[in-house]
């Protein structure tokens, strides 16, 4: 398999369906928005795009399975499998905001090997096949190396449903406040990203799906940054936590946020 001719073909199919996103945007009726929960929107335009990507996707790597937010097509266990979010952030897409993305991931066994994040209202695409490979509209990409809460820039997220210890982890963030900068961005595939391109130091959130984390974090990998799951552990794509960073501030996010000075497992 050629990963860098895979990886053009798959950017290709990400600029396209941006270009699909931003365009319904600006046409978007209040009538064609659906809840499937409190604050979980979605519409038409979400299962259109994830149509068109696993029609083009399939051409693709015929041999491959997919596993997908709006489960356009079921779920087979295969050698490969692309794992996708059409559109990433539809609370803002809704509310004709941003920032919104497309993201793809494609797994061989267990192991992803290939993540493409697209931001169709910045024009960014942040690309990835392996180690140092790593790349936002071919400008290659390095984490930061700031290594302390003290002025640190850090994006976060906030689950459609809040566990006892989702609401832990908010509290210890709010401590947080006067130390450092803390944001939502409402985008969780590109907030990893940022990470990435050392623009936030880190990234926290629970409660997410692999198809919001797959393509992000294997980016942030090839960057020299970190992620594992909230116990500290590299379950983070299944396992609904993720903690990403640029490796250096990683302990503190840990110790200081996600587990107050209790559980965590000493890497």
């Amino acid at each position: 398999m050629d990963s860098e001719k895979l990886c053009n073909d798959v950017k290709e199919f990400a600029l396209s369906t941006g270009a699909y996103l931003k365009t319904e945007q600006a046409v978007l009726k209040k009538k064609n928005i659906e809840l499937k929960g409190t604050r979980n929107y979605v519409t038409y335009i979400d299962k259109e795009a994830e149509n068109r990507l696993v029609e083009g996707l399939s051409r693709l790597l015929p041999e491959a399975g997919f596993l997908t937010e709006e489960e356009t097509v079921g779920f087979e266990q295969k050698e490969f499998t692309w794992i996708i979010d059409p559109l990433d952030g539809t609370t803002n897409y809704v509310h004709g905001n941003t920032p919104f993305s497309v993201s793809i991931a494609l797994m061989k066994g267990k192991e992803i090997i290939l993540g493409t994040v697209y931001d169709p209202v910045a024009e960014q695409m942040y690309c990835a096949t392996g180690a140092g490979k790593v790349f936002l509209n071919n400008i290659p990409l390095k984490v930061s190396s700031h290594s302390t809460l003290v002025n640190g820039y850090i994006g976060f997220g906030i689950p459609y449903s809040l566990d006892e210890r989702g609401e832990q982890v908010l509290r210890n963030t709010m401590k947080q406040f006067r130390k450092c900068s803390l944001r939502i961005k409402g985008s969780a595939a590109l907030e990893i990203c940022y990470v990435a391109a050392g623009i936030s130091d880190a990234y926290f959130h629970s409660g997410l799906s692999p198809w919001d984390v797959a393509a992000g974090a294997f980016i942030l990998q090839c960057a020299g940054g970190k992620c594992t799951d909230f116990s500290g552990g590299d379950n983070y794509i299944f396992n609904k936590e993720l903690v990403a960073s640029n490796g250096a501030i990683h302990r503190e996010i840990m110790e200081t946020i996600i587990q107050d000075n209790s559980t965590f497992i000493r890497q």
